[in-house]
């Protein structure tokens, strides 16, 4: 999943340089950096309202999965302390519905559609729920599987959501901070794609790309003090 996120973010990237080349050479869709630049005029203009409708937008799509990216759009739109706090209270809303659907209405279909991965899951967290839900998140594993999956079972909401909100905490800051680096169209159409190079940016970027190995190190080393 995470390297999925991954090649959507450069793909973000790519695609925010190849717009700028293209409005820079094609002066016609100079309407799109004006539309950009009306979006951000409006955002520091109504920051309280634009921040809940980005919410309830980003809400809305953590639900459907498979749209990773998002966080990165977060940070290049909202910057990142509210592109933070965005990601956070929309994923972990997401996940509670996931989670509340999965015991109260769809409980059945989720352990006839994941039986034999919730063989594993529901062993684990009779032992000790919260602790291994925080190792999952930690790991990036699948969102959706995790959040019905631990519906299906007799986790506490309340354990669910505190593990959901640290779990996600270290990608969440990588992500948005990586959205911050990059530049608006209207820098990217001045300066060129060079404006993209950035040290901050190349270094979030390889955070990003080993991000999975050292949550999946610490993680493994955390079970083997648990376990």
């Amino acid at each position: 999943m995470l390297t999925r996120r991954i090649l959507v973010l450069l793909l973000f990237i790519g695609l925010i340089g190849l717009m700028g080349i293209g409005l820079r050479y094609s002066p016609n869709l100079s309407w799109v950096v004006d539309h950009e630049v009306a979006f951000r005029e409006h955002v520091l203009a109504h920051p309280i309202s634009s921040w809940c409708g980005g919410l309830l937008v980003y809400f809305v799509t953590s639900l459907i999965p498979g749209t990773a990216g998002k966080s990165v759009v977060c940070g290049w739109l909202f910057g990142f302390w509210g592109a933070f706090a965005m990601v956070e209270l929309g994923l972990t809303g997401a996940a509670i519905v996931s989670f509340l659907s999965g015991r109260y209405f769809a409980r059945e279909l989720v352990q006839r559609k994941w039986q034999h991965r919730l063989r594993n899951l529901q062993r684990h967290i009779a032992q000790d729920g919260a602790f291994y839900l925080l190792m999952l998140r930690m790991a990036h594993a699948p969102f959706t599987l995790v959040n019905y999956g631990a519906g299906a079972t007799n986790i506490r909401l309340y354990s669910f959501c505190w593990t959901t909100l640290l779990g996600i905490l270290p990608g969440t800051v990588i992500f948005t901070f990586v959205g911050t680096r990059i530049p608006s169209l209207r820098i990217v159409v001045e300066r060129g794609v060079w404006s993209l190079v950035d040290l901050p940016l190349l270094t979030a970027l390889l955070l990003t790309a080993s991000l999975p190995l050292l949550t999946r190190s610490v993680v493994r080393r955390l079970r083997c003090q648990k376990f």
